[in-house]
């Protein structure tokens, strides 16, 4: 006769070996499955941030490429004065030549500007499309010298502000400029000198007020 005591502890061995194996067969799969996912979830995390970085890479391309066919199509370029002299800040066409003299010799700061080549500024009666001066006579001075000249006739001179610097008023003074040339000129105040835009033909009148006059700035 079988020792039924002896059964029960072979019976309850094989059952826990059997419930030890399934468990760890368990864990193997949820230690594989967790893998996996783990896995899936790095892969996939890498190329999102892959796509996000390829895609900032295309926006930043695009606004520079954007930024970079603003500036070639825009028909002005410009030029800053000294600082010393209020950092006027003039637009001109692209296409224009310029010629600046800051040597003091007449003016602080004579500018000379024109499409294609910049006429001889050394040849007295060459008229130029667009001129910046800053003169080191005081705005009184030189105002009182084109009321004088009004008088005469010839002259027009309107109270006029840059939009850029609304609270520096000065004049604007059209019409025979100088003996040979009929034109149009601002005339402000800059520090204890006289800043005076202009150009000597009429021709670039509507080009002067419209479109570079706005545009102009410089600090008081």
């Amino acid at each position: 006769m079988k020792n039924t005591s002896e059964d029960g502890f072979i019976t309850g061995l094989a059952v826990a070996f059997i419930v030890v194996c399934l468990a760890f067969i368990a864990a193997l799969v949820f230690g594989i499955s967790s893998y996996s996912e783990e896995q899936k979830y790095k892969n996939n995390t890498s190329a999102l941030i892959a796509q996000a970085v390829q895609t900032a890479e295309k926006n930043q391309a695009a606004a520079l490429n954007q930024q970079f066919q603003q500036q070639n199509q825009s028909p002005f370029t410009s030029y800053t004065g000294p600082s010393q002299y209020g950092s006027v800040y003039l637009p001109y066409p692209k296409n224009w030549s310029g010629y600046v003299d800051t040597s003091g010799n007449t003016n602080p700061l004579d500018g000379y500007f024109n499409p294609g080549v910049v006429p001889s500024v050394d040849v007295q009666g060459n008229l130029f499309a667009l001129r910046l001066e800053i003169n080191a006579s005081s705005y009184s001075d030189l105002l009182s010298q084109y009321i004088s000249q009004q008088q005469s006739g010839g002259l027009s001179i309107t109270p006029y502000a840059l939009k850029k610097v609304p609270q520096v008023v000065g004049v604007m003074i059209s019409g025979q400029l100088t003996q040979n040339s009929q034109g149009v000129m601002v005339m402000l105040p800059l520090r204890t000198n006289t800043l005076l835009i202009w150009t000597d033909l009429n021709q670039y009148a509507n080009l002067l007020e419209n479109q570079i006059l706005p545009n102009v700035s410089f600090q008081p």
